[in-house]
């Protein structure tokens, strides 16, 4: 799950969050339908009312956003991608799957039962207008059929990562058979419908609307990006899947021991080697690393007295990974925690570590030189201790 979210709960084993950011738009949504909404179609009502529905409208509005995130991790699941979580955030929601489609037929059934179910709530919603209401639950009911129209419409927009750009991805896969060729167009549409609202948000600002100006030009931002990132993203999962960790770092069996003063290990590891972090074995084991953070907590008078076992971050808060894992599965695991680099270790053995700068120099030459995918033999697994790890 992305970072700086809060479980909620699970369904169906996916684990379903709010990112931190979502707090804004709830806050956002309640006033503007407390201040502005409420009282055009119930003129008269009391501030406290006009409140308590925006709080509603703006929970029901999380509903909406989260069953269209469910309707596409359910298809998906349906066609073999377990998902792990859905996380909704400053500019909707997101549903974590663990891989990619495989062809472009579950592309477009994950993309457009998205944008189906938006719909699906606002006809039911107005089904449910006809019937006769409380006027305050029918201001709610209205902002129901409005709000999921205006999303299923918006995520029909062909341009990557909208669920519409997924839609073109799939038709143009279908087509040329090359899913990155699919993934390039989506995302060069994507990014020219960011820089339309971009456009359009600078428009609004310049004609009064301040908040609504910057909103919109907030989301275009979000699309240049999001497209993007997509295609570099996809480069990177052709160009290794299938490297192995073993073809992208160099061995070294440079550690130090645990025992050794913090001084002995700046002087004879970090200073001569130009090493930002230093793995620690004992009896030829890996039981740790000591990074440049780690070091920083040690007052300098006491680096002598100092051991590395007193400083070092164990096992017990250590992710590494194996020579046999996908160099593709290392880099997630590396952006994902935010870590520089990964232990390398085979039966308990440290062989080194595998950094960013590795990754990225194996990315660039295969990329220079178009070269795709290839049997590496053997299989890996990254290993990821019961509690959170960290490293430098």
């Amino acid at each position: 799950m992305v970072r700086n979210t809060v479980p909620l709960f699970r369904v169906r084993g996916i684990e379903v969050g709010v990112h931190v950011s979502w707090l804004i738009v709830f806050g956002l949504v309640t006033w503007s339908i407390a201040m502005g909404f409420v009282p055009q179609a119930l003129p008269g009502i009391s501030p406290i009312e006009a409140w308590i529905i925006g709080a509603i409208s703006a929970v029901l509005l999380f509903a909406s956003v989260l069953l269209h995130e469910l309707a596409h991790s359910f298809v998906a699941i349906s066609r073999g991608l377990p998902v792990h979580s859905i996380t909704l955030f400053l500019f909707g929601g997101v549903s974590n799957l663990s891989a990619d489609s495989k062809d472009p037929r579950t592309e477009f059934l994950i993309a457009i039962v998205g944008p189906l179910t938006s719909f699906a709530i606002a006809g039911a919603a107005l089904l449910l207008a006809n019937v006769p209401l409380d006027e305050r639950i029918g201001v709610v009911v209205t902002y129901l059929i409005v709000v999921n129209a205006l999303l299923g419409a918006f995520n029909l927009i062909p341009g990557f990562p909208l669920d519409g750009g997924r839609v073109f991805r799939s038709i143009v896969w279908r087509a040329t058979g090359s899913v990155r060729r699919a993934t390039e167009m989506a995302a060069s549409v994507g990014q020219l419908v960011g820089f339309g609202f971009v456009a359009w948000g600078i428009l609004r600002v310049f004609d009064g609307d301040l908040l609504g100006g910057l909103w919109t030009a907030a989301i275009g931002l979000f699309l240049q990006n999001a497209a993007g990132s997509s295609v570099q993203q996809l480069a990177l999962d052709q160009r290794l899947r299938s490297v192995r960790v073993r073809d992208a770092f160099t061995p070294d069996d440079d550690t130090a021991t645990p025992e050794i003063t913090v001084s002995e290990l700046i002087e004879d590891h970090i200073l001569s080697r130009k090493r930002r972090a230093v793995l620690v074995s004992e009896n030829g084991q890996l039981v740790g690393i000591v990074t440049i953070g780690d070091l920083q907590t040690v007052p300098s008078e006491a680096r002598g007295r100092t051991t590395v076992r007193e400083v070092m971050t164990g096992l017990e808060g250590l992710v590494t990974t194996s020579p046999g894992t996908s160099l593709r599965d290392a880099a997630d695991v590396l952006a994902g925690h935010g870590f520089d680099q990964l232990p390398v270790v085979e039966a308990g053995r440290p062989l080194g570590a595998i950094t960013r700068a590795d990754i990225m120099r194996e990315f660039q030459i295969r990329e220079a030189l178009d070269l795709g995918e290839r049997p590496s033999g053997g299989g890996g697994e990254l290993v990821r201790s019961p509690q959170p790890g960290r490293t430098e």
